[in-house]
């Protein structure tokens, strides 16, 4: 290794930057220097005439409005004067901060003292208008007007000589700025020069090995991996760029290979993760339709033999819309519960239902009905009798086992993104521990249930729509059931979306 040289150029090159940076800085520094002073004196000068210009340009809009109160004794006109009056006491405040010993000084004081005892003629004209008092309000309109030309003559020549001071300032400014350009221009051409010839003996030193480097780069971006990058001792910094090359090198082949090895496995578990998933989901679907493949045919039986006494005791009418109840709740069952249904659907059903229950036990069963009114409302989609077991849950389990009967209420509504639908009684009511049985029914018993239930007109219970809508559903959280003040309600909270 050429330690000693890599030494030197180390040297040459800090003393090179901190020789620059010195010279830039001192430049810097000489020329900021003069231009704020230049800044200084342009901003003194232009403050000291725009209060002047201002102060005349305010005298002469109070004037104005003055003498246009005097023509027409407009309120407007008198609101005005008085407005400009006290923006020209504030001028005389803000000029007489700027009053100094000398020359313009001296004209600045005589004029803030001119118009202070202009402001008090022609605000004693303004009282002795208001007043009425024709001698001396004309008489102060006079003097007035006198002072207002005699300040306005004096202003006028300050401006002026203020102008000429001007001009000969901003020519003294102008061969200022022009020499500290000029000097600026030569220091900049000096360390050009100087940084030129350094960056040209210190790059050919530095360009060889690092060209060289960004070819054996740019293979490596290419893809080949295996390429072999040779030792430099050009330099020390040069040579632990080489070293620092070769790691990464190695490490970029090393990592790509691991990449691919990760992918491989990533695909092959993403091949098995989609077909646990088919598999997952048809066993689902086989659990859904198993569920719903209940239908008690001893019920169609029963629902015959009723009609045919209730046509023997009763006539037609009563025997006719016994039957077509019947009938609709028959064919709702025989389109299988494979396929799902609209809320309306399932409302025509249990109002068919409940018909034939207050058919045969008359007065002892009331039905009450409380559906919102939109129509999006009844055109939700939840799984085929759903409300029916509910609703035979209510009569069988509630008001059934009541000798004065019961009313069974049914409601239905939208909150939020969800559908709530309420299956409420009046009836024996229900124990905590049997609600906490039928939210968490374990599925070893509630398909042991499913098979021995046959109470239920459709055979099927609380318990297995509770399992249905999870799975329809797919959460946990879609029915709460509750017992208070002598009602028991089953709350259905559906969502809106349903999971895919």
């Amino acid at each position: 290794m050429r330690l000693p040289s890599s030494i030197r150029y180390q040297t040459k090159l800090v003393a090179f930057l901190l020789l620059s940076i010195g010279i830039t800085m001192l430049a810097g520094l000489y020329s900021y220097l003069s231009i704020q002073n230049l800044m200084d004196d342009s901003v003194e000068t232009f403050q000291k005439n725009y209060q002047l210009a201002n102060a005349y340009r305010e005298v002469e809009l109070m004037q104005k409005e003055f003498e246009t109160y005097f023509s027409t004794s407009s309120s407007d006109s008198l609101v005005a004067f008085y407005n400009h009056s006290a923006a020209v006491g504030s001028n005389i405040e803000e000029l007489r901060k700027t009053v100094t010993y000398t020359e313009r000084g001296i004209h600045v004081k005589n004029i803030s003292n001119m118009m202070d005892h202009y402001l008090q003629c022609a605000d004693d004209a303004v009282r002795a208008k208001r007043g009425r008092m024709v001698d001396n309000y004309t008489q102060g309109y006079a003097d007035t007007v006198k002072e207002n030309r005699y300040i306005t003559r004096y202003m006028e020549k300050m401006m002026s000589t203020d102008l000429i001071g001007s001009a000969e300032r901003y020519a003294e400014i102008s061969r200022n700025v022009g020499q500290i350009t000029m000097f600026n221009n030569l220091l900049i051409a000096a360390v050009a020069i100087f940084m030129t010839v350094a960056i040209g003996f210190f790059s050919a030193e530095m360009t060889r090995p690092l060209s060289q480097l960004a070819s054996y780069a740019q293979e490596i971006s290419g893809g080949n991996f295996d390429v072999q990058v040779p030792e430099n001792h050009t330099s020390r910094e040069v040579s632990v760029l080489y070293r620092t090359f070769r790691l990464m090198a190695a490490n970029i082949k090393e990592h790509v290979e691991e990449l691919r090895q990760k992918q491989r496995i990533e695909s092959a578990l993403s091949e098995q993760k989609v077909n646990n998933l088919k598999m997952k989901t048809a066993l689902r679907e086989s659990e859904l339709l198993a569920l719903q493949s209940q239908v008690n045919p001893h019920f169609i039986f029963n629902t015959i033999n009723i009609g045919a006494q209730l046509a023997m005791l009763h006539g037609d009418d009563i025997t006719c819309t016994y039957f077509q109840n019947a009938a609709d709740i028959f064919r709702y069952n025989l389109r299988g519960l494979d396929t799902n249904a609209t809320l309306r659907q399932e409302l025509e059903n249990i109002n068919a239902y409940m018909n034939l229950l207050q058919t045969r036990f008359g007065d002892t069963v009331q039905f009450r009905q409380q559906i919102e009114e939109k129509t999006d409302l009844l055109d939700f989609v939840l799984p085929r009798m759903t409300l029916q077991p509910l609703v035979e849950n209510a009569y069988i389990h509630g008001i059934s086992e009541r000798e004065d009967g019961g009313v069974i209420r049914l409601a239905a509504w939208e909150e939020g993104d969800e559908i709530r639908v309420a299956v409420c009684d009046n009836g024996k009511g229900m124990t905590p521990e049997k609600i906490e049985e039928l939210l968490h029914v374990d599925p070893e018993e509630q398909e042991q249930a499913l098979r021995i239930r046959k109470s239920h007109v459709s055979g099927i219970g609380v318990d297995n729509v509770l399992h249905r809508l999870r799975l329809f559903y797919g959460r946990t959280d879609v029915m709460e059931i509750t017992c208070e003040e002598g009602e028991t309600c089953f709350l259905l909270k559906l969502p809106k979306q349903v999971m895919p």
